[in-house]
């Protein structure tokens, strides 16, 4: 199956500045490579990130087609097959609600903004973009510049508390300053998570692990938690460990109300 990415700029063509369009070009590329790293969990350069291709580009207006070109930076056909829809579904979200849509960093959104900020506020002026599979249009959704002021909403800090958040460890730096990043239990988001040195040794052994991160808790205007200054860093069980909810079952029926496990036991705890 080949999924490939059509982007098309709606307006008068004696309007479009082509060194403005260029350039929202290459954030959109950009934001294609940070939605990579989301599936890879990791945080890569963009050197490291894969290639795309125009597979169509039309002449007179901004229409085209783009497929991956270079799997790079551990990425792989079945990574790259996910990384459209998830860029479709993700700018569809944030052009309704000044949320970041699932699977989603907050530098995903940033670029986001970026990417959009000189659409226009209409149909007529909007970019469509249409998830295509094997040639054929699946879905496709109208972006306009309200999605550059709810994904700059999104990722500004409205509100802080004391909590925790529940995750998994999925990369620490120590360039500038001490940060780590969790994909969180509830929403599959990443977190950014700032900690003080005396955590440094704990976290190289915590990577890859479930864990409940305390703290002070920055949110959005949509409760979403953005960020966490750590304080304390628990290790939770692994989902491979000790006795599987499968093995409960007929106990207690409708348990978690159709949750999964881990948000269940979140929203019991009060938990983020």
């Amino acid at each position: 199956m080949g999924l490939e990415l059509g982007i098309r700029l709606r307006g008068s063509v004696a309007d479009l500045d082509a060194q403005r369009v260029l350039r929202d070009l290459v954030h959109l590329i950009r934001l294609l490579g940070l939605l990579e790293d989301t599936q890879l969990r990791k945080d890569r350069e963009p050197s490291s990130r894969s290639t795309w291709a125009f597979n169509a580009l039309g002449l007179g207006s901004v229409n085209a087609v783009l497929a991956p070109l270079e799997p790079r930076g551990g990425a792989d056909s079945g990574v790259l097959d996910q990384v459209p829809e998830l860029f479709v579904l993700g700018l569809e979200d944030v052009e309704s609600s000044p949320r970041v849509p699932k699977g989603w960093s907050i530098g995903a959104v940033r670029e986001a903004a970026r990417a959009t900020q000189n659409l226009g506020t209409d149909a007529a002026h909007a970019m469509v973009l249409t998830l295509l599979v094997d040639g054929e249009a699946k879905r496709s959704v109208e972006i306009t510049h309200r999605a550059s002021a709810n994904a700059k909403a999104a990722v500004k800090a409205r509100s802080s508390s004391l909590g925790s958040v529940i995750g998994t460890l999925d990369s620490v730096s120590v360039h500038k300053r001490n940060r780590a990043g969790l994909w969180t239990a509830r929403g599959g988001r990443r977190v950014e998570v700032s900690f003080d040195d005396d955590h440094l040794d704990s976290l190289a052994t915590l990577l890859g692990r479930r864990v409940e991160v305390w703290g002070r808790l920055s949110r959005n205007s949509d409760d979403q938690v953005l960020s966490v200054q750590a304080c304390r860093f628990i290790t939770l069980q692994q989902p491979d460990e000790g006795r599987r909810l499968a093995d409960l079952r007929g106990i207690a029926p409708n348990l978690t109300g159709g949750d999964e496990v881990d948000v269940y036991l979140e929203r019991l705890r009060g938990t983020s």
